[in-house]
């Protein structure tokens, strides 16, 4: 049997699909009407970067991990893209969309370019520059992270790579605070 939720949310479709209509806030099962931020807000809550465990410690668990981050964010901007709701700024949505998966590949790459610099820093000299070269990695995504983070305040919605926060009480790795 399908799960109460889900009942509910293709009923809602359903509905909408029947009267031709669709609207910035859908009906929830309470009555109450939930509006797309809200929607995006219960999808995207405390996402993860990646979601599966993984053995690290060799390049292929590098690979692993980073083939689950852009699996992880494009499942939840797939569950985004099904709502049944509509959002009230389209093609800002839209543009937060793909830049959240575009995101997720630059979170992706660092991983397991972070992984490759620390495996071949072999001699002394590499190992006195790693961490310089850790610092800009760890740095790659935070131009693209800033847009995505404009849209999302724009949109209300938080972040859905699990890669960041927008919540300026939350410290970032980059000091201070968004």
């Amino acid at each position: 049997m399908a799960a109460p939720w889900r009942f509910t949310a293709l009923l809602t479709l359903a509905a909408m699909a029947a009267a031709g209509t669709a609207s910035n806030s859908s009906s929830a099962a309470d009555g109450s009407r939930i509006t797309w931020s809200a929607a995006v807000t219960r999808i995207c809550a405390n996402a993860l970067l990646f979601e599966e465990e993984h053995q690290l410690g060799n390049r292929a668990g590098a690979i692993a991990v980073a083939r689950d981050i852009r699996a992880s964010t494009a499942r939840r901007v797939n569950r985004i893209r099904a709502l049944p709701i509509r959002p009230p700024q389209r093609r800002l949505s839209v543009r937060w969309l793909a830049l959240e998966q575009r995101l997720a590949a630059v979170y992706a790459r660092s991983f397991v370019a972070i992984y490759d610099a620390i495996a071949a820093a072999e001699s002394p000299q590499q190992r006195d520059e790693l961490p310089e070269v850790l610092r800009h990695l760890l740095h790659v995504p935070d131009g693209l992270r800033d847009k995505t983070a404009n849209l999302e305040r724009r949109l209300r919605v938080p972040d859905c790579t699990g890669g960041g926060t927008t919540d300026p009480r939350i410290p970032t790795m980059r000091g201070g605070s968004r």
